[in-house]
């Protein structure tokens, strides 16, 4: 039980009783949420809060959405399922066998040494003037100022365009649209 781990998550459910208006402002003063981060919290749909935590750690947290009046949900973690995934894919180190493909002369990788990881590989990065580059302070950045500027649309020159009367007797004289007057 003490190694069990859970996914907290919310969707915009309010306990019983509880003044919604009250649990969406405790939750933004709560976690310091912008009116985004809130409308976000609100939609309804499941947004995950937190990952992989321990049972304490999502006690806590349920404890803070009763108390501001809203209800967490509290999913358990399907750790045993990834684990001897990982181990049984640790055990046979032989190469995948590819149907119609000789794979055999392939190998893994040996893993790093353990024990000299104190001395990272060093890698020669070109020098690069990046003074001109700065980070937009806080959470006034979005990814709109990376979107590339919209095309232009080109002036249409019309000057050698012309508008000849209409011929006496033909068709369109009768078009009710004719007799509409511009706005």
């Amino acid at each position: 039980m003490a190694d069990e781990r859970f996914d907290l998550s919310y969707t915009g459910l309010i306990a019983p009783g509880a003044d919604p208006e009250r649990a969406r402002e405790r939750l933004t003063a709560i976690f310091k949420l912008s009116d985004k981060g809130a409308e976000r919290l609100f939609t309804g749909k499941p947004v995950i809060v937190k990952r992989n935590v321990d049972g304490a750690t999502a006690e806590q947290f349920e404890k803070v959405f009763a108390h501001a009046g809203a209800v967490l949900t509290i999913t358990r973690v399907e750790v045993t399922e990834l684990a001897e995934a990982t181990a049984v894919a640790a055990d046979s180190l032989d190469p995948p066998q590819v149907q119609g493909i000789d794979t055999s002369h392939l190998t893994l990788a040996p893993a790093p040494d353990p024990i000299n990881l104190e001395a990272p590989a060093t890698t020669d990065f070109p020098d690069m003037d990046l003074s001109h580059l700065s980070l937009v302070p806080g959470d006034a950045w979005t990814l709109e100022d990376c979107e590339p500027p919209p095309t232009p649309i080109p002036e249409l020159d019309t000057s050698y365009l012309i508008l000849e009367p209409l011929p006496a007797g033909s068709d369109r004289e009768s078009d009710p649209r004719a007799e509409q007057k511009p706005r």
